[in-house]
């Protein structure tokens, strides 16, 4: 079975793609972190502030969270 992991980088561009690719990731993260569900379930499925990619379960529940950014298209 092949992992797929996607950086917090690629994530954050993906969500706000019409910014500067640091401060994309960087509201990623507040977003994330502002929101006390989701930050909770990331947290529970093993995300860390430090890791610098997500998991397929973590992203999943980020999808389920927030919409599908690339309007539903893959990485």
């Amino acid at each position: 079975m092949k992992k797929e992991f996607v950086t917090k980088l690629d994530l954050g561009i993906a969500y706000f793609p019409d910014i500067d690719a640091r401060y994309a990731r960087q509201k990623l993260c507040e977003y994330i972190h502002s929101d006390d569900t989701l930050y909770q379930r990331l947290v529970d499925m093993g995300y860390r502030k430090s890791a610098k990619c997500f998991t397929p379960c973590q992203l999943s529940i980020i999808f389920e969270r927030l919409g599908m950014p690339w309007g539903g298209k893959n990485l």
